[in-house]
């Protein structure tokens, strides 16, 4: 078979795949999914890319996924816009959606677990194309994820007749049958081989005649696998003859290396440095503001630096990648440093300064590193890499005096290390800058200002979350940007802060932020009153509404729903009217909790939507999180963990997912998902540290639920000395502030307790409370029913769970079938079996949910 190919640089190439590798190939229009692994260098790429070329017909789609090594949130995303791609716009849903909300839908499901994986097989049901469409995710192995076979397996249970799904990769395990299941075509290393006659007709193909011995040498040398059998014929056409080299990298060398000028030998090890690149970084690692000749030749239509078209960059075959690197590593320190700088250079001529950083850090680079461009938003937008082990060695290798010659970077650098924890680096910042500031003549008059001004609003989180300090601190930034405060710019906040829509640190309740002494919650409320205005005006309207959010959030703690209602609303303009998103979804947490309160599912049900609908209009993980933290509280509150993100159901993905300010508030709904599921020996084993985290963070509210659902789960089994002493200890912190909804939302459960030590406290407040916990639980039970319908207690998968239990299934086939580990099955079973108050499978066989 011959197939010829236009590359990027119109050279034609010729290809010939052994007709036992074309027929397996046949069957990708056979299965809903084909997963091609195979190690580097059997031309599985190359070999597809040419079949799907040679073999679709005119009317059919492809699109292509490469996955080079980004991070694992841009893969996915790439993965998900690819899915997107694969449905019909004009295809709709049940309830008017169209299809490609698919892609949308899959991207929520980051990062891929064994808890979403059913979800993310259900999306793949849903794949609907009219036109035959192909779909192929390349470099696979480049993805990085917990379950990559298992995810596969999900990928390959669509039911469309017109799409398929190709997943090329280097191997995944040591098990050769880990991606395997009826909708899975597989092609192993062993189809890709040539044998004598596909060697023979390769080379005659290529321009080369083989005599017998020449065709000894070569396969012998090859043992049929085509990189070495290419690299044979490039050695042939160059020198006439076939090496005997029977090692890959003697192959390189001999084919390649010494048949290489030393311009294009140099020019090689520097791109060796890059995971893929443009031209234009390729000019760069030339040194050059174009190609040579020479260079651009190597590049044209090269078998083992192929172009990525889906990705518009040059990838470096590995095999030779990794006999540069090795030769790169002996060269002299000159050249090295020379050529890590040129890599850096050309990372930054793409904006990719991270890696730039990275680049320049090895040769100690630090004036390049901090020329760059590291504002605030790009250095949020790499939360989710290393970027803050990178800051610090920067700040710990750096000599000061380099540092000291950006004085406006630092403000950027000293509030990543606030929000990611690092306080002894936020100190040694705020030390750097208070030097800046003392020294006259390191700035200009107006730098100094700026310097000075953010340096206070930065010394204002030293004193986080006492509003009072804090506000001194924002007075002071303002007058040194203005003698009148009212009349000061926001040019400290550009410098300082990490963007408007983290106000709240990535939570949803400003109220758990600024509510941390027993007994002085109005105060506080009044402090924000008279503080706020001062920070709004240096920030340019950051968090603006704040203050009435937080005093929403505390009418409906203290049980007046129709206070709550209002300045929820009132919130809800202030943000508006300068774009505050996060303290609108903090308002709109608040009224869907108001509409629980009252048992008016249809205000609550308008209100979701609303929340949900904010996706759309503002993509991105902080403000998909605050979405999530939205539903997830008022799932808990109706005592459901359905559709509750997997980053929240684990103490160390909470961690991950979320700066230090706002990880008390994760642990206080995972607490409560713990309490749902009965996983009681969790919840004790967590409760130290996560009380020392919120007495670290004076924070009362996460201390008060968590009190109280030690009371809760101690009166389960039964301990009741114990669980009035958590639940009087919750009392002694949220009484005197009438802090009463926490304690009403496990009203059912805390009533006859709440009787038995309520003598202990006042009794007008303890009437009160329990007035609230009445409607509280009379309104959550109105909305649950209206919302489930009357149906089943258990959660969609555990339903499904459930039915395939009742028929007998086995633990092992539940698990094949949904997608799921047979240790999730079992811990399933066991909610199951207590939701429903049985203990066997012959019970569960007689139980309608």
């Amino acid at each position: 078979m011959r197939i010829t190919k236009n590359t990027k640089n119109k050279r034609e190439e010729k290809f010939f795949f052994p007709r036992e590798l074309i027929s397996r190939l046949d069957g990708i229009f056979d299965y809903p999914l084909t997963f091609v692994e195979a190690p580097s260098g059997f031309g599985k790429t190359t070999a597809v890319k040419e079949y799907l070329r040679d073999r679709l017909p005119e009317t059919a789609r492809e699109h292509w996924h490469t996955c080079l090594g980004e991070p694992p949130l841009k893969a996915w995303e790439g993965i998900c816009r690819l899915f997107g791609d694969s449905v019909d716009r004009r295809m709709p849903m049940n309830g008017g959606e169209t299809r490609r909300d698919i892609a949308s839908r899959l991207s929520e499901l980051f990062p891929p677990t064994m808890e979403s994986l059913p979800d993310i097989a259900a999306l793949m049901r849903e794949c609907r194309c009219e036109a035959e469409t192909f779909l192929v995710i390349d470099n696979y192995q480049l993805f990085e994820n917990e379950i990559p076979n298992e995810l596969v397996n999900a990928f390959s249970v669509h039911q469309c007749k017109n799409l398929r799904v190709i997943v090329i990769t280097q191997p995944l395990s040591s098990s050769k049958d880990s991606v395997h299941n009826a909708n899975i075509h597989r092609l192993a290393p062993g189809d890709f081989f040539f044998d004598r006659d596909s060697t023979v007709r390769l080379c005659r193909l290529l321009g080369t005649k083989l005599s017998d011995e020449e065709l000894e040498t070569v396969q012998s040398s090859s043992e049929g696998w085509v990189a070495a059998i290419r690299l044979q014929i490039e050695n042939h056409i160059k020198t006439g003859s076939f090496t005997s080299a029977c090692n890959m990298d003697e192959l390189i060398k001999t084919a390649i290396w010494n048949r290489t000028s030393e311009e294009g030998r140099d020019f090689l090890l520097a791109l060796s440095l890059l995971d893929g690149f443009t031209e234009k970084q390729a000019a760069v690692m030339g040194n050059g503001a174009a190609l040579p000749k020479s260079v651009a030749r190597l590049l044209d239509g090269n078998f083992f630096i192929p172009y990525v078209a889906d990705k518009g960059v040059y990838s470096m075959h590995s095999l030779l990648r990794d006999y540069l690197l090795k030769r790169f590593e002996a060269q002299p320190a000159g050249f090295a440093e020379t050529m890590h700088r040129r890599a850096g250079s050309a990372c930054a001529a793409v904006s990719d300064y991270f890696q730039a950083a990275r680049f320049y850090m090895k040769i100690k680079d630090f004036d390049a590193i901090l020329s760059m461009p590291f504002t605030k938003q790009y250095l949020n937008s790499l939360r989710e890499t290393n970027i803050l082990e990178l800051l610090t060695r920067i700040v710990d290798e750096c000599p000061e005096e380099t540092l000291l010659k950006y004085p406006l970077l630092i403000p950027s650098f000293a509030v990543h290390f606030m929000r990611g924890g690092k306080r002894n680096y936020f100190r040694r910042m705020l030390e750097t800058m208070r030097k800046i500031a003392d020294e006259p003549g390191m700035v200009s008059e107006s730098g100094l200002s700026l310097i000075r001004s953010a340096f206070a609003l930065l010394m204002s989180f030293t004193q986080y979350n006492d509003i009072a300090k804090m506000s001194e601190y924002h007075r002071e930034a303002l007058k040194f940007l203005s003698g009148d405060p009212l009349d000061a710019p926001s040019a400290a906040f550009v410098l300082a802060s990490s963007g408007k829509e983290t106000f709240t640190f990535g939570i949803t309740s400003v109220l758990c932020m600024f509510w941390r002494d027993v007994g002085e919650l109005d105060k506080e409320l009044s402090l924000m009153d008279e503080c706020m205005p001062f920070y709004y005006k240096l920030t340019n309207g950051n968090g603006m509404g704040a203050e009435t959010v937080m005093r929403a959030e505390a009418n409906l703690l203290r049980g007046d729903d129709a206070k709550a209602e209002t300045a929820a609303y009132e919130a809800c303009y202030h943000a508006d009217g300068v774009q505050q998103v996060c303290i609108r979804l903090c308002a709109e947490l608040v009224l869907a909790r108001v509409a629980i309160f009252r048992g008016n599912h249809q205000a609550y049900a308008k209100i979701v939507r609303n929340i949900t609908r904010h996706a759309d209009a503002i993509p991105g993980v902080p403000l998909r999180r605050l979405i999530e933290f939205c539903l997830a509280t008022t799932g808990l509150t109706l005592g459901t963990a359905d559709g509750l993100p997997d980053w929240l159901r684990g103490a160390e993905s909470i961690r991950k997912a979320l700066y230090v300010q706002g990880q008390s508030y994760g642990f206080m709904l995972h607490g409560r998902l713990l309490l749902l599921e009965k996983r009681h020996a969790e919840l004790f084993a967590l409760t130290e540290p996560v009380m020392s985290l919120a007495r670290e963070m004076n924070y009362l509210l996460p201390q008060v639920y968590q009190r109280i659902y030690l009371a809760v789960a101690k009166k389960r089994e039964d301990t009741l000395a114990q669980a009035s002493e958590h639940l009087c200890a919750a009392l002694d912190m949220a009484l005197p502030d009438r802090v009463y909804l926490p304690f009403a939302e496990l009203g059912p459960e805390l009533l006859p307790l709440l009787e038995t030590v309520g003598k202990n406290f006042n009794a007008e407040k303890m009437a009160a409370l329990r007035a609230v916990c009445r409607r509280q639980t009379a309104g959550a039970e109105s909305v649950k029913k209206h919302v489930v319908k009357g149906k089943s207690p258990l959660t969609p998968r555990e339903r499904d769970i459930a039915l395939l239990a009742r028929q007998r299934f086995s633990t092992r086939e539940i698990a094949s079938y949904l997608f799921i580990s047979e240790n999730t099955v079992n811990s399933a079973l066991r909610i199951i079996y207590s939701k429903l108050e049985i203990h066997s499978k012959a019970e569960l066989a007689k139980k309608d949910f």
